[in-house]
């Protein structure tokens, strides 16, 4: 029976020596590779071959767990794009290593951007950020798929330092509050915007 493997690795970028990893891996397991959104995915592999590829993946690359937060995609920001307000790469280092793979209600994508051109997709991410002049606009609620829409804004004005609290206090009110295997838009519909008191 075939079966797949996504992977993940530090805010979703890889280093030439992880690709050669996983492309070696393919390779060896007979499997093909294609980019989704979460990451890289191996796929057309045995199942039993499965657990063999997930002892030897690269350094710094994981498998992506559904019910977790299992996606961290940042942009350059101001370091590596003209268009950036803000600085994204610590915001994005932070928040992959503090939170991914922690298990939630149900999957949890985030996105964070330097400016409202959102080149790491914030406002269809559960949660994300995008940088404006006066720093980090906090959104939720967004989704992709046959239904997409646009995130809701929840807060304004952040520095880093508060874009990080208040992502990391999202995920801890969405944990407490959600029902079993609710999704965070529909969490967030339901209950409202926790800052908004």
């Amino acid at each position: 029976m075939k079966t797949s493997v996504i992977l993940h690795s530090l805010f979703s970028e890889f280093s030439m020596e992880q690709l050669k990893g996983i492309m070696d891996l393919a390779e060896r397991y007979n499997g093909k590779l294609r980019v989704v959104v979460t990451g890289i995915q191996i796929y057309d592999i045995e199942k039993e071959d499965k657990p063999a590829i997930l002892t030897a993946l690269p350094e710094g690359v994981y498998p992506v767990k559904h019910n977790a937060v299992n996606s961290v995609v940042a942009c350059r920001g101001t370091d590596g794009c003209s268009h950036a307000f803000m600085q994204t790469i610590p915001l994005g280092k932070a928040i992959d290593t503090n939170y991914f793979g922690e298990e939630m209600p149900n999957k949890i994508r985030i996105g964070i951007s330097g400016c409202t051109r959102c080149c790491a997709e914030s406002m269809i991410k559960d949660i994300g950020v995008y940088g404006l002049p006066d720093g980090f606009v906090l959104v939720a609620g967004g989704k992709s798929g046959n239904r997409p829409k646009g995130g809701e804004v929840l807060l304004k004005g952040l520095s880093p330092e508060e874009a990080e609290t208040k992502i990391a206090e999202l995920l801890s009110w969405y944990k407490a509050n959600a029902l079993p295997k609710e999704k965070f838009d529909h969490c967030l519909e339901r209950l409202g915007n926790p800052f908004s008191e």
